[in-house]
């Protein structure tokens, strides 16, 4: 039981983990786009989109966290 409950945290950790690497980018590009259109170019030294793109890169770590974690407990519910 301990083992299998492991497994599913360790899975859902991982799985945000990675969503968090990989909505970096988009969400960061997306952001230097709209800075380039609110602009009419890309502002290097500006670091507003690099943060503004941190917390919802987290956001999405976290809902896909909640959903791994929602998924196995639907498929493995607990015996008790």
């Amino acid at each position: 039981m301990v083992k299998r409950t492991a497994i599913i945290y360790g899975l859902a950790f991982g799985v945000s983990i990675a969503t968090l690497a990989l909505a970096y980018f988009p969400f960061y590009w997306i952001l230097i786009q709209l800075q380039t259109l609110r602009l009419g170019h890309p502002n290097p030294f500006t670091i507003g989109p690099a943060m503004d793109a941190v917390p919802c890169s987290l956001v999405a770590a976290l809902i896909a966290f909640w959903l791994t974690v929602r998924e196995a407990q639907k498929r493995w519910p607990q015996e008790s």
